[in-house]
């Protein structure tokens, strides 16, 4: 595990140029709600950035969990552009759960491409409903399947190449599939939403689309997502980190330089407590996402659905969103009118609320384990001590 200034001085040697570039055009591309370029991530691949923590026997660099999770903290933090990390991780994502398949084709003709930048993929799981409520239909023909229905909510939808996305079968079951976007009866309709406007969300519509067997990648499709999920969540609760000391920075930084009543606003005690309060959700955050980290390195996660995991995402967001409320408060007008990060950073903040899992749902589901007595013991004691 590197230090924080080790993967600082990491992450501008390897990818600062990158960073860099793909923050220039920000601005422009959030006002006209552009997605970033398919070519960053052709970038990021070639420069080993979107396979840092994989295995270097498939072209990776072989880094450990939690320099990963740092790695991508300092993302967040330097680069101006947050749909850049947002896009990138939801394919190291797909390639992570598919190189758990064990199958040797699927690391093959996904996992390494994806690692190599020759090819982006995204998650397709939602239709606006509950898991159970599944509408889009997987059904057997010869030898292969027709995947038939539509999925909406999906980032990165329009620079994808691949989507691991999910059918209910005759049984019912619900199953995982590899569906491309130049598949016959593949169509991506382009989508707007309040936050990460420049991810290239969109929909997924499925007509009669066939899909190989070899596409096919478990009957147990629901457990499936959830696993991808629990990775979601924890990487994303590194990302809303790196989110939140950036926009701390910033903050102090104009109020340094703003003067009210004939000295320094930052002398007076309520904007004083005000960055108090925000430095304290970000250490706190931060010491949240080193020790969930620590524990998922070890090994002590439920890979479904871990409380840990599920608990730092809610976590995070929420102090996100107080500290957004608060750069508010502190800078008045500049917030509002002169600087467009803040706004920026609140809208993301809001689609947070419902990224991997909303914040009621990861509650319920929370508080559904604990009264049932699921929780493990240990798990029970830490929350005591």
């Amino acid at each position: 595990m590197r230090t924080e200034v080790d993967v600082a001085e990491l992450v501008e040697q390897r990818w600062g140029a990158l960073l860099a570039q793909i923050s220039r055009a920000t601005d422009h591309r959030q006002l006209a709600g552009e997605a970033v370029p398919r070519e960053f991530f052709a970038m990021a691949g070639a420069t080993g950035l979107i396979g840092y923590a994989f295995p270097q026997d498939i072209g990776g660099g072989g880094a450990d969990l939690r320099t990963w999770g740092a790695v991508m903290e300092e993302l967040a933090r330097v680069c101006a552009e947050p749909a850049f990390p947002i896009v990138m991780s939801m394919g190291t994502g797909v390639a992570s759960v598919l190189q758990d398949c064990g199958r040797p084709d699927l690391v093959e003709h996904y996992v390494k491409p994806i690692v190599r930048g020759d090819r982006t993929a995204t998650l397709a799981f939602s239709e606006d409903a509950d898991p159970f409520s599944m509408r889009t239909e997987l059904r057997r023909v010869g030898d292969g399947y027709v995947l038939s229905g539509a999925k909406d909510f999906i980032t990165g939808a329009t620079t994808a190449d691949v989507f691991l996305t999910y059918g209910r079968d005759e049984a019912g079951r619900v199953v995982g599939c590899l569906v491309h976007c130049d598949d016959d009866g593949v169509e991506v309709l382009p989508a707007s939403g309040l936050g990460f406007r420049t991810s290239g969300m969109g929909r997924l519509v499925l007509r009669d689309v066939p899909v190989s067997a070899d596409r096919v990648i478990g009957a147990d499709g629901l457990a499936h997502a959830q696993r991808y999920l629990n990775h979601r969540r924890l990487i994303l609760t590194c990302l809303v980190t790196g989110m939140m000391r950036a926009l701390l920075a910033r903050c102090v930084t104009r109020l340094r330089t703003t003067v009210r009543h004939g000295g320094p606003v930052t002398e007076l005690p309520n904007v004083q407590a005000a960055i108090g309060r925000m430095h304290i959700a970000v250490e706190t955050t931060r010491s949240v996402v080193a020790s969930t980290l620590a524990r998922v390195a070890d090994g002590a996660v439920d890979p479904v659905f871990d409380i840990g995991i599920s608990a730092a995402k809610h976590f995070a967001t929420e102090q996100a969103v107080m500290l957004a409320t608060q750069a508010f408060r502190v800078l008045g007008g500049h917030a509002y009118y002169g600087d467009p990060r803040y706004g920026i950073f609140l809208q993301d903040c809001v689609a947070l609320l419902c990224a991997a899992g909303t914040q009621e749902l990861i509650e319920v589901n929370i508080g559904a384990l604990v009264t049932a007595g699921l929780v493990e013991p240990a798990e029970k004691s830490e929350v005591l001590t």
